[in-house]
């Protein structure tokens, strides 16, 4: 028996102060909570006591209540916690470079500019906002409930995070994990590549929202837009742009949200050059192509393609 034991079931926001707290009674020396790949909370945990002694006593603690959960305890070695806390280290510091949050328990109608409002004082704007999508099984399409936001600085994500973890949205409080960029994008490319084959568009077509990609079009106050004729296609676009940029493109004539725009990626994550803008009618629509239609974004010119009933031309 070592003076290390392992705690496994623990609740997403305990803390090694909680950890060291529930085996009261007992010389506790360390507590570590370990982290998985992405950032979140594994459910693991080790403490370290005084002697070997009293970390057999701890295993009388195994399947009481910590918190909202009971857990489970079990002999560990220094080895085993210093290999996982090894992992959690190096997955929090791959981590400080995107300045990601990664968003859970979000209604499923919710908005990009209900997830904007939320981190108001935090610099995120509607185009650092991607909601997510289901990538496989009878939901594929729909909306999970999560969302990645990427934040200007890892220090405004930290202390969103701190502040705003557990907090309300549209009635239903959401929890905040640190994130990256590869997550957020690996989201958007299995719920493309695992859509099904009827929701590719083309002559025929009848796709969800239009026959546009799996990705969702949401105005203010508003669910997924259905109706191809109110979305047009654009080609052309610089690899680097934003939905910011694309939705100034159409102002001051036509006063559009980014979260209306989508940019479409290849298989390899980066965007194609191809976007789809949802407008709120077709009339809209129309008024967009003629106005916009081979003007310069940037430094491209770009070609505006106002879609069909029957959804857009993927290889036109």
């Amino acid at each position: 028996m070592t003076t290390v034991v392992r705690v496994r079931g623990l609740a997403f926001e305990t803390t090694e102060e909680d950890l060291m707290t529930f085996f009261t009674g007992l010389p506790v020396t360390s507590a570590l909570v370990v982290y998985d790949a992405t950032g979140r909370a594994s459910g693991d945990g080790f403490v370290t006591f005084a002697d070997a002694e009293a970390a057999k006593s701890a295993l009388g603690f195994n399947k009481q209540h910590l918190g909202r959960r009971y857990v489970e305890v079990f002999d560990s070695t220094p080895e085993e916690m210093t290999s996982k806390a090894s992992l959690g280290h190096a997955a929090a510091a791959a981590q400080e470079t995107d300045s990601v949050l990664r968003l859970r328990g979000l209604p499923y109608d919710v908005t990009i500019p209900q997830v904007t409002e939320f981190f108001d004082g935090y610099g995120v704007g509607d185009g650092h906002v991607t909601l997510g999508i289901t990538a496989d099984g009878k939901f594929a399409g729909k909306p999970s409930g999560e969302a990645w936001v990427q934040f200007p600085s890892q220090d405004l994500a930290t202390a969103a995070q701190s502040a705003k973890n557990g907090q309300s949205i549209g009635g239903r409080y959401v929890e905040l994990f640190p994130s990256t960029a590869a997550d957020r994008d690996s989201n958007s490319l299995k719920a493309d590549s695992n859509r099904p084959k009827s929701w590719k568009g083309g002559k025929g077509g009848g796709a969800p929202f239009g026959g546009l990609p799996p990705m969702l079009h949401a105005g203010r106050g508003s669910g997924p837009v259905v109706g191809g004729s109110q979305a047009v296609k654009i080609r052309g676009l610089p690899f680097s742009v934003t939905e910011a940029e694309v939705a100034q493109f159409f102002a001051p004539e036509i006063p559009i949200s980014p979260a209306q725009v989508t940019l479409t990626r290849g298989p390899d994550g980066r965007h194609n050059g191809t976007g789809f803008v949802t407008f709120a009618s077709a009339n809209q629509a129309s008024r967009a192509v003629d106005l916009k239609n081979r003007q310069y974004l940037g430094s491209r010119y770009v070609e505006l393609l106002q879609e069909t009933g029957g959804g857009p031309a993927y290889g036109g």
